[in-house]
């Protein structure tokens, strides 16, 4: 059995649903990161993992125990929420010891664990500081002592690094993900941030309106998403999702035919339809391609320059890791890569191609 399972949970608020039917399982050294736009159901999921919430059906397994209906000091996991949580009037050292302080460990073992946790996180000289006295950083990790100290079955982060300005947020996600590596134990992490995800996860799971739509690793979802929403959830850029016409093999796109019999799919939907591409599989050239368009706007990002083309009823993100030759109005034709299209069906489910099967 996997460390943690959820089985058919659901969870309801008066009338709103806010988790449907979530079945997850997630191994014990999983950094496993619950993504999706806000109001998705990730940190009631979350919740419910920690009990703070309970399910109104399903069940719940920690290290191959039922814990549905257990209070959380019986499940022995340490949560670390967006706000961090800390308390005010406690110094950092009687923050991180107080989990063991009400446990009643005997004071020179907390003594030694708050000792040691500190120096891991390179904060022992802020010991003796208030919360408000230390940077949004340096709280982050004083929260994360404290969950640590616990040594629990399951850590799990709500946004923890929300607060962190874009600097912190980089140098935290690099200390996470190490810290994930050397406590060898389940990280079930909250985000927003795709970004985040794709750099933390071994295993990402995409919720929309209260439903996991695909579990897999960063690079199958990015890869392989099983929907458009999944598909333009996923980037950054996210991937350009347009509307065309299928006739057989072929796609009809602004007028222009383009033969996709080359993907090997198992089968092309019949008429409206959708192609995706990411914005690095799109080529820009000033003389010929498969669409024409217009330059709407160039974003240089120093190493990258994102190039938005307008093409009659939609735009295409394109990604470009050169200098940019092209300004705001000028015509330029797109060349997609064949070999990176993907196909969607009216509904937006993506076609599997036979190697797929």
């Amino acid at each position: 059995m996997s460390w943690i399972v959820l089985e058919n949970v659901t969870k309801r608020f008066s009338n709103v649903v806010a988790v449907q039917s979530v079945s997850l399982q997630i191994e014990k050294q999983d950094f496993f990161t619950l993504l999706g736009p806000s109001g998705c159901g990730k940190t009631t999921t979350l919740r419910l993992i920690a009990g703070l919430e309970f399910p109104d059906e399903g069940r719940i397994y920690i290290a191959g125990r039922d814990v549905t209906m257990e209070l959380p000091k019986h499940r022995n996991v340490a949560m670390v929420f967006q706000n961090y949580a800390l308390y005010p009037h406690m110094t950092v050292r009687e923050n991180i010891a107080y989990p063991l302080v009400v446990r009643k460990i005997p004071k020179d073992e907390v003594r030694k664990k708050v000792a040691f946790v500190a120096e891991s996180l390179q904060i022992s000289e802020l010991l003796d500081r208030y919360p408000q006295q230390i940077s949004g950083g340096q709280q982050q990790r004083v929260a994360l002592a404290r969950a640590v100290i616990q040594t629990p079955n399951v850590f799990l982060l709500d946004e923890p690094l929300s607060n962190l300005d874009a600097k912190l947020r980089i140098e935290a996600r690099s200390f996470l993900k190490r810290l994930s590596m050397e406590l060898g134990t389940s990280v079930v992490y909250v985000t927003h941030d795709q970004s985040e995800a794709m750099a933390l996860s071994t295993k990402i799971a995409v919720m929309n309106q209260g439903r996991v739509l695909q579990v897999g690793t960063p690079r199958e979802i990015y890869d392989k998403p099983i929907n458009t929403f999944v598909a333009s959830f996923i980037g950054n850029p996210p991937m350009n999702i347009i509307e065309c016409y299928f006739d057989g093999s072929t796609c009809v796109l602004e007028g222009r035919r383009i033969d996709l019999s080359e993907l090997s799919l198992v089968a092309f939907p019949r008429g409206k339809g959708f192609i995706g591409i990411r914005p690095e599989n799109v080529l820009l050239d000033a003389k010929n391609g498969e669409i024409a368009g217009e330059v709407y706007v160039v974003e240089p990002l120093g190493f990258e320059t994102i190039v938005t083309v307008k093409i009659n009823s939609c735009s295409v993100k394109v990604l470009v890791f050169e200098d940019v030759p092209y300004k705001t109005g000028d015509k330029v034709f797109l060349r997609l890569r064949k070999d990176k299209l993907h196909v969607f069906d009216e509904n937006g489910v993506r076609i599997l191609r036979r190697d797929e099967l």
